[in-house]
């Protein structure tokens, strides 16, 4: 494959939408995921992540998370000629053939449904088509990686409802942030194919946020897609234990932050601004190669084949980024290091964008 060869790329993750509802515009510069870099990174498909953050009161959470959607949908209805909405494969499929960029909307945190299925049907009538179903700390229904001490196996009852209604309603679910058991038991649950939008390879970095071996294999055996994260801490076990003895736990960190800032979006938003300025600061000297990212699809490939892996950036809700990797415009750099990996133009297909229109497909 030629090098100026165009590939279509979809990304499975962003936190964009978060920026959005504080008064980002998408056709401006002021987030890393915008209509400019995208086209410049040769992205067709963009899965824009709705955050709830585990500090949100019950009573604000589908609130917000309505806010979100109605701002991210207020953004592509002003800008028709780039991008559009998508509710299922045939439609992101449409998109790209119309040289638009079709964009899929989830919500990243199960306690965004209030513990209601009547709620996760509103978000699925609103245009969601996706759910991580937990976060940085467990809830109700689902145990988060994070959690060292659960408080019941994976999922509750209730959880396997909800994971039987996504499946009902055609609704994707995300393991992503989820405990090793509540993989498992999702994956003991579901006949369809999940996705895992914004993880690594626990072999190559072992951090509980990452998929080992034997649940990479349950994921390809369920038909699933595994989108590789881009956050260095992620990627590179080096940078993960320099990174954990500057700024100790990230995430309880970040959490503590979230409680301070309570329901205000412009001071969630704020907050994590200058989480990401302290972050790259103490890391400066710290850089991960692109390649490190490779690096786990290559992984992924050998161990179970080029049917069940995807690039989930995380933009807009991580702190740093491999070299090149700034924003989304860094996706022409994946490009050339596929090619230089010696990939077929059909398994970069597959990887950019194929193994995701499956799952969709699928749903």
């Amino acid at each position: 494959m030629e090098i100026d060869e165009p590939v279509t790329f979809c990304d499975l993750h962003c936190d964009t939408a978060m920026d959005i509802l504080a008064g980002a515009r998408i056709d401006s510069h002021e987030t890393q995921v915008n209509i400019d870099y995208m086209r410049e990174g040769e992205l067709g498909l963009q899965v824009f992540a709705c955050y709830q953050p585990p500090s949100i009161p019950v009573s604000h959470r589908v609130s917000i998370i309505l806010d979100m959607l109605a701002q991210l949908k207020s953004e592509i209805e002003n800008n028709p000629d780039d991008i559009t909405m998508c509710m299922n494969a045939k439609e992101a499929r449409t998109a790209l053939a119309q040289n638009k960029i079709g964009a899929i909307f989830s919500i990243e945190n199960g306690m965004a449904i209030e513990n209601k299925l009547d709620n996760l049907r509103l978000f699925h009538d609103a245009g969601i088509r996706c759910l991580t179903i937990t976060h940085a700390v467990s809830h109700d229904w689902a145990i988060s990686t994070n959690d060292t001490d659960p408080r019941f196996d994976g999922l509750s009852s209730f959880g396997e409802k909800v994971i039987a209604a996504m499946n009902e309603m055609g609704m994707i679910i995300d393991l992503s942030h989820s405990h090793d058991r509540t993989v498992e038991k999702v994956l003991e649950i579901s006949s369809r194919p999940v996705l895992a939008t914004h993880s690594g390879v626990y072999s190559l970095c072992p951090t509980r946020r990452n998929l080992k071996d034997e649940l990479i294999k349950k994921i390809a055996d369920n038909g699933g897609v595994i989108g590789i994260n881009f956050y260095p801490g992620f990627l590179d076990e080096h940078y993960l234990s320099v990174v954990e003895k500057r700024a100790g736990n990230l995430f309880a960190n970040l959490t503590q932050m979230e409680q301070a800032a309570g329901t205000d979006i412009n001071k969630i938003t704020g907050m994590f601004d200058e989480f990401r300025s302290k972050i790259k600061n103490i890391m400066v000297d710290i850089r991960v190669p692109v390649d490190r990212i490779i690096d786990h699809v290559d992984y992924v490939i050998k161990l179970v084949g080029d049917d069940f892996v995807g690039f989930g950036s995380d933009f807009d809700g991580i702190p740093d980024f491999p070299t090149g990797l700034e924003d989304c415009s860094g996706f022409k750099l994946l490009k050339q290091k596929l090619i230089e990996r010696g990939y077929s133009k059909s398994t970069v297909d597959k990887i950019s964008h194929q193994n995701f229109l499956r799952v969709l497909e699928e749903q």
